[in-house]
């Protein structure tokens, strides 16, 4: 007779799955910076890099934030409706934050024509929101998401537990 397996019971849970993807999307994020830092103070030349390192993060990110929006959070709502509103939050910040990606990403664009403070200021103001989106987030519904049975994720989590640019590996696989 086979043991019934648990939600509990994951070798990782859910909730761990996803702060595991938030600390390496931080990890990027700082990386980002480094190499936006290095490349505006002159001490790397390298603005085709810079574009393309910039593409996978923020992909990565929208991919993250785009599956959360469609697949973990309506299966909370659906078991937890007390945290309706917090997705509902989430949701939008998911909004602010693909804009600010889509501004960066303008401005990276254009790197070499524009004031150095204004890719700076952008990068600063998305790791502000991010920090505090992860920070909320992972307060908010991590133990929802440890308990939550959602056995099609099991064998192979969905795009926003993952942790490449692409989406093509597993939790704490880096790109």
């Amino acid at each position: 007779m086979e043991p019934s397996v648990k939600p509990g019971d994951r070798l990782t849970a859910f909730g761990t799955q996803l702060i595991n993807v938030h600390f390496w999307l931080r990890e990027e994020l700082a990386r980002l910076r480094r190499d936006v830092d290095a490349h505006l103070d002159g001490r790397a030349d390298r603005p085709r890099e810079l574009r393309t390192h910039c593409l996978a993060f923020c992909s990565a990110l929208e991919r993250h934030h785009t599956g959360e929006d469609a697949a973990a959070f309506p299966a909370l709502a659906a078991r937890h409706p007390e945290l309706r509103p917090v997705l509902e939050e989430l949701t939008r910040d998911h909004q602010q934050v693909s804009e600010l990606l889509h501004r960066l990403q303008e401005l990276l664009d254009r790197l070499g024509t524009i004031e150095p403070r204004r890719v700076r200021a952008e990068l600063d103001g998305l790791a502000a929101l991010l920090e505090s989106h992860f920070t909320y987030e992972e307060r908010k519904i991590v133990a929802a998401l440890d308990a939550l049975d959602a056995p099609g994720w099991t064998g192979s989590p969905p795009g926003f537990l993952l942790t490449t640019a692409t989406g093509g590996g597993r939790e704490g696989e880096t790109a």
